[in-house]
């Protein structure tokens, strides 16, 4: 929820202008989008069309590639299934992991360069429970180590499929319904959920003695990101962005230094993804967002796209318009944020004030979600990097390492905390647990025992200003004073803890900077100078005292 986030944000004590508070769905930033994508689409890069896409069953929705989960599937099975020869005797046995698809099989594949089926090719086989006609074709993608060598294509339901059917022209047989039901095409299997048409499918070959062998298979599975539903290829009409024009400019930047990845290791991790990215599917088949700005007319069928909401189709001037259902991809309104929130498209005096700004602080978990999306679009739209350095700061984990998520019950809502152990405690202890590269693992025990070191720190300050009073008759100067050692050796040790402090922060390494604060402040200054002032202050002459007090002081402000 928006204002609880707000609300933590302000207990933790961000020191934000509240006043520029937005939202992606306000009024500018709405208009921000519509502009932003009538440019792609007048510049020919956003398209329309028939495409393997990710698909969620239960939330009835595209995915796109990153909002995929890849999860291994370690007892997984691989079954070699006999397909029969058309007008000779003998098989050619496929293996899959997914017998239940085969209804949808349009082809068989093999590799050219494999000889144990040359003789094959150009010849039909037949597709098992539905008798369908299937040609042997040769194909590169086909890997001759995997299974049998023989590969089943079914291009309504396999990316790398649906590729080698536009590659031979291969007719697309879906098979499934949005929520991953078997369809009319299944034949006998009709109305059948994922699960319980492979049980069927499988039962009927084994009875037909078509299945040659079953074996343990590990391999990764897609899930929905959102619900944890195994994702469905499907060939749907999307809406997508081209995204190599933009992300060639957006690699040129950062490999120019124009842009810093902290830790530097992450822009390894941003270039491989950015030189191998594909087209981004941004139309979403869900009730919240920005619809997408198109209108079609009922009439002539003309395609419209305009920031504003047209009355009537340029083309023959029907009013019976209707405007496209899906709306766009959460993460393409984000990807404007950086200028969007500043009045782009506008030229307005806070977009040349503000823009590009300096740090954006994230997760590594949205580098490819957002950093790179903000890159792109900053770029493209208003012709400069959104921001000079990304700070990549580690996600925060539970103690056993583990993300934290409602389902777990291992999260730790920042207000519980601060009500309990304060704002102090629970900031510094993820300033000290913050190593870059490294996740947080946060448990309440750990700011139990920063609890303990501000406790140190307020009851350092209340002898401290117990003893100097209002400290206006304080001056420090080290020429006013006959320094003894221990003086000397602590106002040291502060000035190097200043240092080590401003070069850790540079270099955005909180946890040595707060140690260094740590050590200072408990194991020299607290445990060890404080007690010896003492006897300047209680036991020693006018001067002694003033100087202990002075130092004290002096301390305890140069600290803040």
């Amino acid at each position: 929820y928006g204002y609880r986030i707000i609300d933590q944000l302000k207990a933790l004590g961000a020191s934000a202008d509240w006043e520029r508070q937005r939202f992606t769905m306000d009024e500018g930033c709405s208009r921000a989008v519509r502009t932003f994508f009538v440019k792609l689409y007048q510049d020919g890069l956003i398209y329309r069309g028939d495409y393997m896409i990710n698909w969620c069953p239960r939330c009835h929705t595209a995915l796109s590639d990153i909002e995929v989960e890849h999860h291994p599937r370690p007892e997984a099975a691989l079954w070699r299934v006999r397909y029969p020869l058309k007008d000779q005797e003998g098989y050619i046995v496929v293996a899959t992991t997914r017998p239940e698809t085969m209804l949808g099989d349009t082809a068989v594949a093999v590799n050219p360069k494999d000889p144990r089926y040359r003789q094959l090719v150009g010849r039909m086989a037949i597709l098992p429970l539905l008798n369908r006609e299937l040609p042997i074709i040769e194909d590169e993608y086909v890997d001759p180590q995997f299974g049998t060598g023989a590969l089943k294509i079914t291009p309504a339901h396999d990316p790398h499929d649906f590729e080698v059917a536009v590659r031979h022209g291969l007719p697309l047989v879906n098979i499934f319904t949005e929520s991953a039901v078997t369809n009319e095409n299944a034949g006998p299997y009709q109305g059948l959920e994922r699960s319980e048409a492979r049980r069927r499918v499988v039962a009927d070959l084994e009875r037909l003695g078509l299945v040659e062998g079953q074996e343990k298979y590990s391999h990764s599975v897609g899930q929905c990101y959102r619900c944890d539903t195994m994702v469905e290829p499907r060939i749907s009409r999307q809406w997508f962005l081209r995204m190599k024009p933009l992300a060639g400019p957006a690699v040129e930047a950062v490999r120019e230094g124009r842009i810093e990845f902290i830790p530097s290791p992450w822009a390894k991790v941003y270039f491989d993804w950015m030189q191998n990215i594909r087209d981004w599917c941004i139309s979403r088949q869900i009730w919240w967002g920005h619809r997408i700005p198109a209108w079609y007319c009922r009439r002539c069928g003309q395609e419209i796209v305009t920031v504003d909401d047209p009355q009537v189709c340029p083309g023959c001037s029907s009013e019976e318009l209707h405007q496209e259902d899906d709306v766009l991809d959460t993460w393409f309104s984000s990807a404007l944020w950086p200028f969007s929130t500043l009045g782009w498209p506008d030229d307005t005096e806070d977009l040349r004030y503000f823009y590009p700004t300096d740090v954006l602080v994230t997760g590594h978990d949205i580098i490819f979600f957002w950093v790179a999306r903000m890159i792109m679009a900053g770029l493209y739209a208003v012709g400069d990097v959104p921001f000079h350095q990304v700070f990549i700061n580690p996600l925060v984990s539970d103690i056993q390492g583990q993300k934290m998520s409602k389902s777990r019950g291992n999260v730790i809502d920042p207000l519980d905390v601060i009500g309990k152990c304060g704002t102090d405690a629970l900031r510094f202890t993820i300033s000290f647990l913050t190593t870059p590269g490294r996740d947080v693992l946060l448990g309440e025990e750990r700011i139990e025992g920063m609890r303990n070191f501000a406790n140190k720190i307020w009851n350092a300050s209340r002898f401290i200003l117990m003893n100097v009073g209002d400290g206006k008759d304080l001056t420090f100067s080290v020429r006013d004073f006959d320094l003894a050692l221990h003086d000397r050796w602590i106002l040291s040790q502060l000035s190097q803890t200043a240092r080590k402090v401003e070069e850790e922060l540079a270099r955005y390494n909180f946890s040595q900077a707060s140690k260094a604060l740590y050590d200072f402040f408990w194991g020299r200054f607290c445990d060890w100078y404080i007690e010896m002032s003492k006897r300047d202050l209680y036991r020693g002459e006018k001067k002694e005292s003033g100087k202990a007090r002075s130092i004290l002081l002096y301390v305890q402000e140069e600290l803040q």
